[in-house]
């Protein structure tokens, strides 16, 4: 029950892939659903309207929305993880033990064994012990019967076009949502291979056929699925909108050394810097958002009908979401301590594939800690929020900058 006076919070969460940079995503949604749980002890009303994801952002948004309750969901996440690092030896480097990925990872893909194939291949290891993980993990009849907005994105490989698999229609179908273009929509019962459908990066992994159709990973054409997460929210007018959004990948690296290390790279730039290199667009749609709704008022009551305030409407929804980008890669809030100004040398592009436990768990620690200092405030926990790159304001308000990064 809400206390008189407080707002109910609504929260969209937005995951993005990133391989096993996805062990910040596991602390960092560790640490928000404690801080709704305590928000809830608190007097407020918490309410997980929307998770999307792509890649291990779709894996971790499974085992989140796929729960009993939020503790279910810590758990379930823990248990995940757990599964899908790499024990190797401890006295092997930390480099031989990120390299052994290239040989398989239980529980997520296998190395072919059909080398007498090789001039045919079209993918080099096979993802199906991802779909046992997920089916130990997942509690998919919970993720379909879920209030919870559940998104995940697959590119069709033949038309290009960005799919969404969703485990609801979408809730402003005939409303002001206009005809997609460029993009599909398909509402129906979630199973394991949606998910692994949004991990299949190429050339790694194989495509994956549903419905006579083939999908590659959603994060070749958008890594960071924004809008649907938006669209979850409701039009209550007396509710707080929170809109969580984790960046994983690192900003600068070495200079690659070999034509692998060039590819690592190039996936790096293209992944992981599309929300932060759209900061001057974001302010002038922000600008371009406040006229609209300043004007808007003081038209003459009724003045404004039809289309034109179905348009004003949602620009006045934009407005009302408050964004935090969890930029695990910032280097003003860099894991090391005494080294703000450098981002971890272990996060460089050899960083997707390490999945030995001494990394997952500094990553799990480290999502943690920076999602439990960013958020608190949000929850009423803490002081004013520390904002990635010293402006709250611009980090953590920008509706324009969701608009930016989430249209193609």
């Amino acid at each position: 029950m809400t206390k008189q006076g407080q707002k109910p919070i609504e929260v969209g969460l937005v995951l993005q892939g990133g391989g096993a940079l996805g062990a910040y995503e596991w602390g960092a949604v560790t640490a928000l659903l404690e801080l709704m749980d305590e928000a809830e002890t608190a007097g407020r009303e918490v309410v997980l309207k929307g998770v999307t994801g792509v890649s291990i952002g779709a894996i971790n948004a499974a085992c989140i929305v796929g729960s009993n309750d939020r503790a279910d969901a810590r758990r379930r996440l823990k248990e995940l993880w757990e599964d899908l690092r790499f024990d190797a030896p401890s006295f092997l480097p930390a480099q031989v033990q990120r390299d052994l990925a290239f040989f398989g990872l239980p529980g997520f893909y296998a190395p072919r064994m059909d080398v007498w194939a090789l001039p045919g291949w079209k993918y080099l290891y096979d993802t199906s012990p991802l779909i046992e993980t997920l089916r130990r993990h997942v509690d998919f009849k919970a993720l379909n019967a879920s209030p919870t907005a559940f998104v995940v994105t697959a590119v069709d490989v033949v038309s290009g076009v960005l799919t969404r698999f969703r485990n609801h229609p979408h809730p402003r179908e005939g409303k002001d949502r206009p005809p997609p273009k460029r993009e599909a929509d398909h509402v129906c019962a979630i199973e394991p291979r949606h998910i692994l459908a949004s991990g299949s990066l190429a050339p790694q992994f194989p495509w994956v056929e549903i419905g006579g159709a083939s999908y590659w990973d959603g994060g070749l054409v958008d890594n960071t699925p924004l809008g649907d997460a938006i669209d979850a929210f409701s039009d209550d007018p007396d509710a707080d909108r929170r809109l969580v959004v984790m960046n994983l990948y690192p900003l600068r690296a070495r200079l690659p050394q070999n034509l692998a290390e060039v590819q690592d790279r190039v996936h790096e730039l293209s992944f992981g810097n599309r929300l932060r290199q759209d900061h001057d667009g974001a302010n002038r749609v922000n600008d371009l958002v406040g006229t609209i709704c300043e004007l808007a008022a003081l038209a003459p009551k009724g003045a404004i009908t039809g289309d034109l305030k179905r348009r004003v409407d949602r620009a006045n929804r934009f407005k009302r979401i408050e964004i935090l980008d969890l930029d695990m890669q910032d280097p003003e809030h860099s894991p090391l301590p005494g080294r703000e100004a450098e981002q971890d040398p272990a996060d460089d592009q050899d960083g997707l594939r390490d999945f030995s436990p001494a990394t997952v768990e500094r990553r799990r620690a480290h999502g943690y800690e920076f999602a439990r200092r960013q958020l608190g405030p949000w929850f009423g926990a803490g002081e004013a929020p520390l904002a990635a790159g010293g402006n709250a304001a611009k980090r953590t308000g920008s509706a324009g900058r969701v608009r930016v990064t989430s249209e193609p």
